[in-house]
């Protein structure tokens, strides 16, 4: 599967998680770690890699902040059309494989 983020969408989401938990730590003792490890949060703040689905959905219920805000910056609406079509194609589809199987 391709990566969702290039380089630039990567830089983004890493600036927007540093200024999340600079804030969520000016209120708590400190933030919540996200990722699975301490070294894998590290890697998604400096911006060395992308971060999982898991990670995303973690993060984003972590800091009480929609995946929209987390990839596009976007706080209040849906914003997919700010990045190129396939992009937000590609996206979407990546989303729904997250949604949960029917229960039968």
């Amino acid at each position: 599967m391709a990566s969702v983020m290039d380089t630039e969408m990567r830089k983004a989401f890493s600036d927007r998680l540093k200024e999340l938990a600079d804030d969520y730590y000016t209120y708590q003792d400190t933030p919540p770690i996200s990722a699975s490890t301490m070294e894998r949060m590290n890697s998604l703040l400096a911006g060395t890699r992308n971060p999982t689905y898991q990670e995303l959905i973690q993060i984003s219920e972590d800091y009480d902040v929609s995946i929209n805000y987390l990839l596009t910056g976007d706080e209040m609406y849906p914003s997919l059309h700010k990045v190129p079509k396939k992009d937000a194609e590609r996206i979407l589809a990546e989303i729904d494989e997250l949604r949960p199987e029917p229960e039968i």
